[in-house]
């Protein structure tokens, strides 16, 4: 057991508590949604947590751990499903949870039923003896379950994030505010915090006797609350996807065969119309404007261009930045300010698509320029 130590401990405290109570602010806050309720419970998972170390310390100091085994507060299972569940949620808002999803909180019971036995009070003691006791395996089983059950459930999490990611790039030529690329990181955190937790423990156990565990153990926790408070903080401000249309369902595929008149007719609203100036072009407007599906244009500029409809749009806009960026009379003017008059949307969306487009970034083009136009003076000269 780490020793107590006062300052990380009322930290962690602190923290915690505040994260519990933007808990409670997501269940209150309106309009109701799903997403919240899911945010809400994956706070006071992760906040429990961290409160359990602190009250471990507390109660150590005052050689009280016999007390602690019947008050334990972790509840490993209920992370996975919950971090699930809030991605499912924020991303495809015609997601509603159904009574058979209630199958994946199972474990959570279980897991609360099990540390109200002998098999955790006996087991986790045993970790601390030598030799450990028989029901330590138990606890150690179920404390590695957890751990792969969290890591499990980050993984779909994910790759319900990216999926829906590349649906956007399918339908906008914009994607601020609705991305969601915020949540890649606590779905990350989350998963490699206990795998590293784990193991870190469990070397310190084997290879130092325990001598590490007050060097890291409290600070970790501490980082945990931390975490937890910040994710807290960015779900409260972050309202559901401003985006609609989006089901996690897969759609029934069409058999839309390569047409070139389609790719045609595209190609030629781009370069007349220039639609593309529209900074909230989307797959719904392109659609209209060629008389097709958004189907068949996604479908198409998919097929013909080999480009998701984001690339596709944003590469004209980057070729009207060159056009405009190459003209002297726009020489004073800002970069940002040439991109805004292209379509684009946001200075971060703009230098990604220009850097991956051109290899170079708006300032290195922009610069290059300069230089082939002052050579040719001289050379003129």
């Amino acid at each position: 057991m780490s020793s107590p130590n006062p300052i990380l401990t009322t930290i962690i405290f602190v923290f915690s508590v505040q994260a519990i109570v933007l808990g409670v602010l997501l269940l209150t806050k309106r309009p109701r949604s799903q997403s919240n309720i899911f945010l809400s419970l994956l706070i006071f998972f992760f906040a429990l947590m961290a409160l359990n170390i602190a009250l471990v310390n507390v109660l150590s100091s005052y050689d009280m751990m016999d007390t602690f085994r019947y008050v334990q507060l972790e509840l490993l299972y209920g992370i996975g499903p919950a971090l699930y569940f809030y991605t499912k949620s924020i991303t495809d808002n015609d997601f509603k949870i159904s009574k058979k999803d209630l199958i994946h909180f199972v474990p959570l019971a279980l897991e609360f039923i099990f540390y109200r036995t002998a098999f955790y009070r006996l087991g986790a003691d045993g970790l601390y003896q030598t030799p450990s006791h028989p029901y330590t395996k138990f606890y150690l089983a179920e404390q590695w379950l957890g751990i792969l059950s969290i890591t499990i459930y980050s993984i779909i999490s994910l790759l319900v994030l990216f999926r829906y990611q590349n649906w956007l790039k399918q339908q906008f030529s914009n994607l601020e505010n609705k991305s969601l690329n915020w949540l890649k990181l606590p779905i990350i955190i989350y998963a490699v915090f206990w795998i590293c937790w784990m193991i870190l423990t469990e070397i310190d156990r084997f290879v130092f006797d325990r001598g590490l565990r007050d060097t890291y153990f409290l600070p970790t926790f501490v980082g945990l609350a931390l975490v937890t408070y910040w994710i807290g903080f960015k779900g409260y401000l972050k309202a559901r996807t401003e985006t609609s249309g989006y089901s996690s369902k897969k759609a029934l595929s069409e058999d839309n065969a390569h047409n070139t008149a389609w790719a045609k007719e595209i190609t030629k609203v781009m370069e007349s119309q220039k639609p593309y100036l529209d900074p909230e072009l989307d797959l719904s407007k392109l659609s209209e404007l060629v008389n097709l599906n958004p189907k068949q244009v996604s479908h198409t500029i998919n097929r013909s261009f080999s480009k998701n409809f984001y690339e596709y749009v944003n590469s004209y806009r980057v070729e009207a930045f060159k056009q405009l960026a190459a003209e002297p009379k726009n020489k004073k003017l800002t970069l940002l300010g040439l991109a805004f008059d292209c379509g684009f949307k946001s200075k971060s969306t703009f230098n990604d698509v220009f850097k991956k487009t051109t290899g170079k970034t708006p300032s290195q083009y922009v610069n290059q320029l300069k230089k082939e136009s002052e050579k040719k003076q001289s050379v003129a000269s």
